[in-house]
């Protein structure tokens, strides 16, 4: 029984990780935390470190709190939304936490929004946090 938080490192990354834990306490759940960049020519060294440090504070929030908790940074040569949706097909979370930000309807057609693609096809219910 896991709750996936897919973590990006925007200003909402402490909202989202705060109600994960709290979520994962009340119902007696492992966190698996995840964050996703593409690789290759397309990620940058500096890109990944960030990554890997997300993730380590990540979970020492989640351990600080006394939770079971794994990390993994995907680098599948994946769009992050794809990435996710595929990840979590392998490990089959019980819910799944995201952060989402206000965008117009013009600039989610234009750039995407991977919280939205992780909403709308997922098959386990989504919490987003804004």
């Amino acid at each position: 029984m896991t709750i996936l938080v897919a973590l990006s490192p925007s200003e909402r990354r402490t909202r989202v990780m705060d109600f994960a834990v709290e979520e994962a306490k009340l119902r007696g759940k492992k966190l698996v935390i995840v964050h996703s960049l593409y690789g290759g020519d397309k990620t940058s060294e500096e890109e990944i470190e960030r990554g890997e440090n997300l993730l380590k504070w990540a979970e020492e929030k989640a351990k600080d709190a006394g939770l079971e908790v794994e990390t993994h940074l995907l680098v599948r040569g994946k769009d992050a939304a794809d990435d996710i949706l595929d990840f979590m097909k392998e490990i089959k979370p019980d819910m799944v936490v995201v952060g989402v930000k206000k965008r117009s309807p013009t600039g989610k057609l234009i750039f995407g929004s991977v919280p939205q693609k992780i909403i709308l096809n997922s098959e386990v219910p989504v919490v987003s946090i804004r």
